[in-house]
């Protein structure tokens, strides 16, 4: 027992430094593209591998996990640095091009800006042209414009893959996919078979609902046909937000709105505080800064969780500041004095189902009247078409993010296949969109997750499942109120959740929270069954 913990304590003594230094590095490079940095967190990365790379130490630890003397929170620390160790155990050549690729890609992304007749384009300049814009020739340029950096990042993605694939495979795995799978604690079968669940239950509603879309769309752009829409008609350049079904202007109700105001009162609400957060994070535009939005804790430490943003006064940035400090209460909410390597969320997705839970409230009646101050009977019209639109984004999610799925997992089980074919063979399938006449360009590569945050996509779902679960128990068994005018929510969330960080399995944290396993009934209630039912 004495070398396990000698073992444990040394491993936390070298990683903690280490980790918060990366963070630290990252956190500048978002919000200045200073590519100068990019050799120092090649470095840093590898500084980490150097540890997690040691086969002594891992054969330490798989033989410990053998022994049924280790139990309890040691046994959990052993889970979990096993499945560290394990997505490590490559040479020290194979990680340096790795973290290269990586952190060159991350530079390419964080920095590149569209170009159409000759003026730079920011990602929301990119939506704002495919919200407004009803000149067809106009959308198309400006979404192949945004395209462009699909040719720039594929080779190094596919690269990638390759050194990804090979890792997985020299330890016995399928391929890097089904490793990600079973080092994240994700059963692949269970998965995808409740995932397939989910795609057949939404196909009519979903094709239902698109039918409609498009009609108007042939309308305002003046097309022959339905024939004629290509994917530059839609509102996201993926087709994964949902263009409107409703008469709903959620935007004007923002006008002017002070969106950190608006974050904070609705944590103050249930008795979670932000401003610790919120003097260190970065919320607004600014060039060379990354476009995206992000939440992360620095090492492991509660007090540090920075929020990256880039503002603007709609109510999809109201969503996404909700979101990201969703990610942020989480963080900041781990127990300081827990054992370091359980100091973290108790899953992926259980910290992207505190951020959804959060992100939804822009649609929320309630929420509109406390914190917005919204009038009561506006604010009931409003909630009423906002769900109905919610109800509709999310079965093009579903849609979207079997797209995703689909794609990863044949991508990582045969790259060498016509990517560029699969993409949109997948995008026809699960969205019913129409390919671009005789393009042939790795469209695939210009979402970015496939390269930075590689399976990862199905947390999201995983967590708007969770999410739909916590929401049910809060208002249904927690009090008879929604979200916002419970105070309890945050004391609960915080000590039933928060605290515990990674001790148990994310099911069996779910289950102590809520009463079962994660149960996808709550969100197919939520969503899929108001589209059945007209709502």
């Amino acid at each position: 027992m004495t070398a396990i913990s000698d073992l444990i304590s040394s491993l936390e003594t070298r990683v903690d430094p280490l980790s918060r230094e990366i963070c630290e590095v990252y956190w500048e490079m978002a919000n200045t593209g200073n590519e100068e940095l990019h050799a120092r967190m090649v470095e840093l990365e590898m500084g980490m591998h150097a540890i997690f790379s040691d086969a002594q130490a891992f054969a330490t630890i798989r033989e410990a996990l053998a022994d049924e003397q280790y139990s309890g929170e040691t046994r959990r620390v052993l889970e979990l640095l096993h499945n560290e160790f394990a997505g490590s155990q490559e040479s020290e050549e194979i990680a340096r091009r790795k973290a290269e690729l990586s952190t060159s890609i991350d530079g390419d992304y964080a920095n590149f800006r569209a170009e159409l007749n000759g003026e730079k384009l920011s990602a929301n300049d990119i939506l704002d042209v495919l919200k407004h814009c009803n000149a067809s020739p106009v959308r198309k340029a400006t979404w192949q414009a945004a395209k462009r950096i699909g040719p720039v990042v594929a080779p190094k993605i596919l690269e990638l893959v390759e050194l990804r694939n090979r890792t997985a495979r020299e330890l016995d795995y399928r391929d890097y996919y089904d490793m990600s799978l079973k080092l994240q604690e994700i059963d692949e079968h269970e998965m995808l078979t409740g995932f397939r669940k989910l795609e057949e239950l939404t196909r009519e509603p979903f094709a239902a609902l698109k039918a409609g879309l498009d009609a108007r769309l042939v309308t305002r752009f003046r097309l022959g046909s339905t024939e004629e829409l290509r994917p530059w008609h839609y509102e996201d350049p993926f087709f994964q937000e949902a263009p409107a079904i409703v008469e709903l202007d959620l935007d004007s109700l923002f006008a002017g709105a002070d969106l950190e105001k608006l974050t904070t009162d609705t944590f103050d609400r249930i008795g979670l505080d932000i401003r610790p957060s919120l003097a260190i994070s970065d919320l607004y535009e600014r060039e060379n800064k990354d476009q995206h939005a992000f939440c992360m804790m620095v090492g492991r430490d509660p007090s540090r969780v920075h929020v990256l943003c880039n503002c603007r006064d709609n109510e999809s940035w109201a969503a996404t500041m909700l979101h990201e400090y969703g990610h942020a209460v989480y963080d900041m909410g781990l127990d300081p004095l827990q054992q370091y390597f359980l100091r973290d969320c108790a899953h992926i997705s259980s910290t992207e189902a505190i951020a959804m839970l959060f992100g939804r409230l822009t649609h929320d009646e309630a929420w509109l009247v406390d914190i917005l101050g919204v009038d009561s009977a506006k604010a009931a019209a409003a909630s009423a078409d906002a769900r109905r639109q919610q109800s509709w984004a999310m079965l093009l999610f579903v849609r979207w993010m079997m797209v995703m799925v689909n794609f990863e997992r044949s991508l990582y089980n045969d790259p060498s296949q016509d990517l560029n074919k699969l993409w949109w063979d997948l995008v026809g399938q699960y969205q019913m969109v129409t390919r671009p006449d005789n393009r042939d360009e790795p469209d695939w590569a210009t979402k970015t997750h496939i390269a930075q945050a590689p399976v990862y996509y199905q947390n999201y779902l995983l967590g708007e499942m969770t999410a739909s679960q916590l929401k049910h128990y809060i208002e249904h068994k927690l009090g008879n109120e929604p979200l916002v005018r419970q105070p309890r929510t945050g004391e609960w969330l915080r000590d039933g959740l928060f605290r515990r960080g990674s001790l148990l399995h994310w099911n069996e944290t779910l289950r102590e929270l809520t009463g079962e396993r994660l149960n996808p009934q709550y969100f197919i209630d939520d969503f899929v069954s108001q589209q059945e039912a007209g709502a």
